[in-house]
């Protein structure tokens, strides 16, 4: 199959990823192929095939199957190392307020610590006492709709099996409420079990955590890896979350200032954003290293915030430019983890903490 010159790279060589999204695109449109040569879309189809199984052969030992139990009875799903050390990322939802957890690796059935059940990423961080094959980190900041994604999980009471789709968007929000930061849309099916599995890309790295089914599982809602890598690097840091809070709400303008809309709407009194100098009326164009164009936006820049880490916010106040050091503090729920589930519903005022 000869690829278009426009979807080979400079050398005329495709990486994986790109030759296998190409070729899906070729796949949607079979009623053309198949018009012109009834041999293409089958090639097509195998060569999808042959990359999905390389990547499932490649992975599938790091991915372990997790059961919790707790008064209730038993609950399952998946998980995946992400170290050689034995650490997993599995589904919050699988873990907590169990009284015991175990992974089935190997054959084996191994004892797992909790080390973080967190309600706002939707993530759980368990440890096993073992070596560890391991699936690399990816960039999950390289992807955009069409992109291909594969996971691999346990279905209940099924061998561990691959699923193989795209992205189909980057949602904000879901049925009304708002995620604590952008999740990835996926078309791709999922069955019950398969929470916390890794989602993948074609060179085989770990783009996502499986956290959620729509539709009935036929597609899912991924939180993307660098924010559970937040929640990763906290732990190691500290021992401990630290979800940063500055204490302001922000409204969108009725018309845009330097291509933001993020207005300070609140600022409360004796809260970091006060003590740097921010105020009511500033129009906001960054906050660390993400750019602000529309309150929304601040959803993803306070996600990963740190208490105890400084961070630069450009704002413009009337027509100069600013610029302020904010040093973040633990949020004051944070103490019961209540702000963990705290997130505002669509058309509420989105607050920078």
């Amino acid at each position: 199959m000869l690829l278009p010159a426009a979807s080979r790279g400079l050398n005329g060589i495709l990486s994986p990823g790109l030759y296998v999204a190409t070729c899906l695109a070729m796949l949607c449109t079979g009623s053309l192929l198949i018009a012109q040569d009834p041999e293409p879309a089958g090639s097509v189809a195998d060569t999808i095939s042959a990359e999905v199984r390389k990547v499932f052969e490649e992975r599938k030992d790091a991915v372990v199957r997790v059961r919790a139990r707790d008064g209730l009875g038993i609950r399952f799903g998946s998980g995946f190392f992400v170290d050689p050390a034995g650490t997993i990322y599995t589904h919050a939802g699988i873990v907590l307020k169990a009284d015991e957890v175990t992974v089935i690796h190997d054959g084996r059935e191994l004892p797992a610590k909790v080390l973080v059940a967190d309600l706002r990423s939707g993530i759980a961080i368990l440890k096993v006492d073992a070596n560890s094959p391991f699936i690399p980190v990816g960039d999950s900041g390289a992807l955009s709709v069409a992109s291909p994604l594969l996971t691999l999980g346990f279905p209940e009471d099924m061998d561990i099996c691959p699923s193989f789709g795209i992205v189909a968007g980057f949602d904000r929000q879901y049925l009304g409420q708002y995620f604590s930061t952008t999740h990835i849309r996926a078309n791709l099916p999922v069955q019950r079990g398969q929470g916390g599995a890794p989602v993948l890309n074609m060179r085989g790295e770990a783009v996502g955590v499986l956290v959620g089914r729509i539709e009935g599982g036929s597609a899912c809602h991924v939180l993307p890896i660098r924010a559970a890598e937040k929640v990763r690097l906290d732990l190691v840091r500290f021992g401990e979350l630290r979800p940063g809070w500055m204490g302001v709400e922000v409204e969108d303008a009725a018309s845009a200032s330097e291509g933001s809309t993020a207005r300070v709407e609140v600022v409360d009194s004796s809260t970091p954003a006060a003590q740097s100098g921010l105020q009511a009326g500033d129009i906001l164009l960054r906050i660390g290293s993400t750019p602000i164009t529309a309150s929304e936006d601040v959803l993803d820049a306070s996600y990963f915030l740190t208490a105890g880490d400084s961070a630069e916010i450009e704002f413009l106040r009337g027509d100069e430019h600013r610029k302020v050091t904010v040093k973040p503090t633990i949020h004051p729920l944070a103490p019961n983890r209540e702000m963990q589930v705290v997130a505002p519903e669509a058309g509420e005022k989105i607050r920078l903490e």
